[in-house]
């Protein structure tokens, strides 16, 4: 006669899988908050304000003296400078209402699965992936932002920056899909090992219960 064990199942597995995500979610959401107040406070306009270092060179002095034709030429580049930072601080004060905006989604999702996280509710696991998703996606429209808002200043100096920007712009976007493709990886790790499991019985357990029960004396 066989005798054949049920399947021994996991019920409980360890609540960490959801609290490591829960704990995650909150300090990304944490730094996320306090560097949009950080943002919101920084007075760019204010700053473009004070962009006054240098004055208007007015015409070319096309019937000056060499040294005359000189200088204007470098008080018209600290001239176009001043002008390229005074609108490039002008575009960051303009752009806070996005920056907050976007903050302001991210926040949310953020809290609404570190909530489901820490109740240990499935779904918690699909809102953080959410959150992933948004997030790669708002830093990846926020870089290729702020590089349309450096073409002017680029511009002035296209033999240092030009082709710098184009490789560190690669570089950012590429880190920041790199990066949130291993947090997904983990994310997915974390969602499978918090869902109960059935071990199957391998054919070694079951050849010794076999034998096991066939040493026994027959009973009375």
């Amino acid at each position: 006669m066989q005798h054949s064990q049920a399947p021994i199942i996991d019920a409980n597995p360890s609540p960490w899988w959801y609290w490591s995500v829960a704990i995650y979610l909150g300090l990304m959401v944490t730094f996320g908050v306090i560097g949009a107040i950080v943002m919101a406070l920084i007075p760019f306009e204010f700053i473009a304000s004070e962009f006054d270092w240098a004055e208007d060179p007015g015409a070319y002095p096309e019937n000056g003296t060499q040294q005359e034709q000189q200088e204007w030429n470098e008080q018209k580049e600290l001239w176009d400078l001043q002008q390229v930072t005074y609108n490039l601080m002008i575009d960051l004060e303009e752009e806070k209402p996005v920056q907050l905006a976007l903050s302001s989604v991210l926040t949310l999702a953020g809290i609404i699965a570190i909530i489901q996280l820490a109740q240990q509710k499935f779904n918690g696991f699909a809102l953080a992936f959410v959150w992933l998703v948004l997030t790669l996606l708002s830093k990846i429209f926020m870089t290729i932002r702020y590089n349309e808002m450096m073409n002017d200043l680029n511009a002035l100096f296209p033999d240092e920056t030009g082709q710098q920007m184009g490789y560190q712009t690669l570089y950012s976007l590429g880190g920041e899909v790199m990066c949130n493709t291993i947090l997904i990886a983990l994310l997915i790790t974390c969602a499978a090992n918090s869902r109960p499991k059935t071990i199957e019985e391998s054919g070694f357990h079951l050849y010794h219960q076999q034998s096991a029960v066939a040493d026994m004396p027959p009973k009375d």
